[in-house]
């Protein structure tokens, strides 16, 4: 599936939400109370000043997170933390103070990301390990958001397929400048944050 027709296919979600969310909340997959972020929407307000984002899929990268989060906060940078399960938004509940905003990462429609990133206006997005979406990524790059991937890696089985899965995951990140980005950029990008303080 070319970059293209996955954007055009992701596009048709918002069609086809109620259904997904239907039955995900059947499984016991989302929360019916925050149901609204897979959506883009929050009932959270965004705190002043520099924001990080932090994303990771589910608990093991949240816990992972624990002590970039500490050290961030001691630099007083406000953070957003994304995750898709609910089982992790438990444990970012359980395991962080109030002052770190947890998020379901929203479904990746163009309409949706788009919402998203219109509330919260990160100033900097950290991916943690391999949980990458084409149209938050292009959609944050579109926005001139630094993008860091944190400990990540691509096994890709040697095939046809995936040669052509390789591909799309190198143009994906083409459009995003800083997607693995050197330890000095990333500490420029820090010092911005804490400068507009």
């Amino acid at each position: 599936m070319t970059l293209r027709v996955y954007r055009g296919l992701s596009s048709a979600v918002v069609l086809l939400a109620p259904v997904l969310i239907k039955r995900r909340l059947k499984q016991g997959k989302e929360d019916p109370a925050r149901i609204g972020e897979r959506r883009g929407l929050s009932r959270d307000i965004r705190p002043p000043g520099p924001l990080v984002w932090i994303h990771g899929a589910s608990v093991g990268e949240v816990l992972a997170a624990a002590a970039l989060i500490e050290r961030l906060r001691a630099l007083n940078l406000g953070i957003l933390l994304t995750s898709g399960t609910v089982t992790s938004a438990a444990i970012a509940a359980r395991r962080f103070p109030a002052d770190v905003i947890h998020q379901y990462v929203p479904y990746d429609s163009p309409r949706y990301v788009a919402r998203f990133l219109d509330h919260w206006r990160p100033g900097l997005a950290l991916f943690i390990e391999s949980d990458l979406w084409p149209n938050l990524i292009l959609a944050s790059a579109a926005r001139r958001l630094p993008l860091v991937l944190i400990n990540g890696g691509c096994r890709i089985a040697r095939s046809r397929a995936g040669a052509g899965s390789a591909a799309r995951f190198r143009h994906c990140l083409a459009g995003s400048r800083s997607a693995s980005p050197s330890r000095r950029s990333m500490r420029s990008a820090l010092r911005r944050l804490a400068a507009a303080t």
